[in-house]
């Protein structure tokens, strides 16, 4: 298995709501920008990403751009 399989595959561990803001954060939108697209509060986007960060053990929205674009070019 290569690193960008074991990336994808990780992916595979958020609900769909933590996908579409993850995919939202890779387009470089803010928490104030997704919330607002979703209809969600500012507190809600911040406390799914709290959880999608735990769920892969990732520090930072950088990290989750990557592996959100590597995932998603292997996807495709």
């Amino acid at each position: 298995m290569t690193v960008g399989q074991q990336r994808s595959g990780s992916l595979d561990r958020l609900t769909a709501r933590e996908m579409e803001i993850a995919r939202l954060v890779r387009d470089g939108r803010t928490n104030r920008q997704i919330a607002r697209a979703l209809g969600l509060s500012t507190k809600t986007v911040e406390a799914h990403l709290s959880r999608i960060f735990a769920k892969l053990s990732i520090p930072s929205r950088t990290v989750l751009a990557v592996l959100v674009t590597t995932g998603d070019r292997l996807a495709a």
